[in-house]
């Protein structure tokens, strides 16, 4: 049960995050099928390695987001 609670919350959490940025850098040069696929690869991922690991994964993710500009 922790598992799919985890998968859901950050599924929703980076889904978001990854649609955005989809949306800002990638959907023009690659088009909607593509665009649709890299994000669906990318909340995927993230949301499994972040519900297998747990807080240590969003310290991880987040992490990055702190050196971007």
């Amino acid at each position: 049960m922790k598992f799919w609670v985890r998968f859901t919350c950050s599924f929703l959490f980076f889904g978001t995050i990854a649609a955005i940025g989809i949306i800002l850098y990638v959907l023009d040069p690659l088009g909607i099928p593509k665009s649709i696929a890299i994000w669906a690869v990318v909340s995927l991922a993230n949301s499994y390695y972040a519900a297998k690991v747990g807080d240590e994964a969003w310290r991880r993710i987040l992490s990055f987001f702190h050196f971007l500009p």
